[in-house]
């Protein structure tokens, strides 16, 4: 066996085990990778409309851009006003 043989192959030999164990399971056989190929399922946290960061339930901020994440009420009529309006949809009113 030559030096390059051995730094940057196994020769054609299919039984050595060069730091990996004899586990050559390329097949249908569940391993320890299948994290690679079935991501996590979606957190349940609150999407930072600004950053679109995933937040703790009950955050009061983003914890990536420091965007309120709970909702502005206008001053005058009480409904809910959209991110960075400067006027409330419904009754006009300046938003601050």
């Amino acid at each position: 066996m030559g030096i390059l043989d051995r730094i940057f192959g196994h020769g054609g030999r299919h039984g050595s085990s060069h730091g990996h164990g004899n586990s050559h399971s390329h097949g249908g056989s569940p391993s320890n990778h299948d994290w690679e190929r079935n991501p996590a399922p979606l957190s349940s946290g609150i999407p930072c409309l600004q950053c679109k960061a995933i937040n703790l339930q009950g955050s009061r901020f983003c914890s990536q851009c420091a965007s309120s994440l709970v909702p502005v009420s206008c001053a005058k009529c009480g409904s809910v006003v959209q991110v960075n309006a400067k006027f409330c949809a419904q009754c006009g009113n300046a938003v601050i």
